[in-house]
């Protein structure tokens, strides 16, 4: 007999339920069920990957004018993704962290399941890219992510439906060139793609729920029984609603905020490098050429999330052309047990740092 999850399905949910879902399961652990929520919205918004600078990603004056909420992701990377209320849904997945045997398989397993419920959908030859990213010939259709909170790993992805309204996401987003790099689309409207563009039509959102269960249950071999949230449960999640609006997680990673205090002997300087992820460095020197401060952001998946702030408080101190030494302190960081950053390499790091240097100069 197979395993059996639950499921909930939510259809008028807004951008704060995508950090606050996960919520129950990770106060609650191994005590609570694993499953899968599938959602749609009653609000447009714009959701930021765990790792990304709140402030050179959006432009929050425009979010505030045409009432598009940011929130952030709960230690999942990944890019900016825009939700609109009429074009998109979302899909989570909470499991034990011993149910795959390890992160690439949790990403290969579910980008197939995704693949195969757009299928059902009647998108034609959807497919997995590793890491992360499922598409539709050359052009995206879905990103998703995990995070992993001590014993439990949860899921994100968001659904493109129908075709979302990409004047107000050029409005708000600030999307930079180095995006569209590698890539043969050199906007985001040439980059995306959605089900309605695909087939013509947008499903209704009980024919998403529909396929992916029945794409959950072939690829993963676990049954899918539609419940609800207890009393406990609810609770929580009230409380992680609270704190995905707060300021604290909003901006946990914020440049003005970081560097809102920039003395007459030092100079902040800036960089954007496009290896496979995008590399996202404000750097700030002092008269001597040493690193006062330095924080890399970007699009990139990274745990646990300490290691990454320790790489940049070990590098404060050092010379910022002294590459050799600040190799050496970054590769410190990989040899860390534990630490997982998919396609990003020492040498990214590093090169945001000579990039900033260089541009100064």
């Amino acid at each position: 007999m197979a395993k059996e999850w639950r499921l909930l399905f939510l259809p008028e949910c807004d951008m704060l339920d995508t950090v606050a879902l996960g919520g129950p399961a990770v106060e609650l652990q191994k005590n609570g069920p694993m499953g899968m929520s599938i959602v749609g919205f009653k609000e447009t918004g714009v959701s930021l990957g765990f790792f990304q600078d709140i402030d050179t990603e959006v432009d929050l004056e425009k979010c505030k004018e045409h009432g598009v909420r940011v929130i952030r992701r709960l230690g999942v990377g990944g890019g900016t993704i825009f939700v609109d209320k009429n074009a998109s849904m979302a899909v989570g997945l909470l499991y034990y962290d011993n149910f795959f045997p390890d992160m690439d398989t949790a990403f290969q397993k579910f980008g197939k399941v995704i693949v195969e419920a757009y299928k059902k959908l009647g998108v034609k030859e959807p497919w997995y890219k590793h890491i992360g990213d499922v598409k539709v010939g050359e052009r995206k259709i879905t990103g998703f992510g995990f995070a992993q909170v001590f014993e439990i790993i949860l899921g994100n992805t968001i659904l493109s439906i129908g075709e979302p309204d990409m004047d107000l996401f050029s409005k708000v987003a600030k999307i930079p060139p180095e995006k569209f790099s590698d890539k043969k689309a050199k906007s985001v409207s040439e980059w995306v793609t959605s089900v309605e563009a695909e087939t013509g039509r947008v499903p209704s959102k009980e024919e998403v729920r529909d396929a992916f269960v029945e794409a959950f249950e072939q690829e993963i071999g676990v049954k899918l029984v539609e419940g609800e949230m207890t009393e406990e449960e609810e609770k929580i999640r009230q409380k992680w609603r609270a704190m995905a609006s707060s300021p604290e997680h909003t901006f946990k990673v914020s440049s003005k905020k970081r560097f809102s205090k920039v003395r007459g002997d030092q100079e902040l300087l800036f960089s954007r490098y496009k290896g496979r992820k995008l590399i996202v460095t404000h750097l700030l020197l002092n008269s001597s050429g040493k690193i006062d401060d330095i924080m890399f952001s970007g699009d990139f998946y990274a745990r646990p999330d300490a290691y990454l702030w320790d790489m940049e408080k070990s590098l404060i101190g050092l010379d910022a052309t002294d590459e050799e030494k600040l190799l050496e302190k970054i590769k410190e960081t990989y040899r860390k047990p534990g630490w997982e950053i998919p396609m990003v390499e020492p040498e990214d790091f590093l090169k945001g740092i000579s990039i900033a240097v260089k541009e100064h100069k």
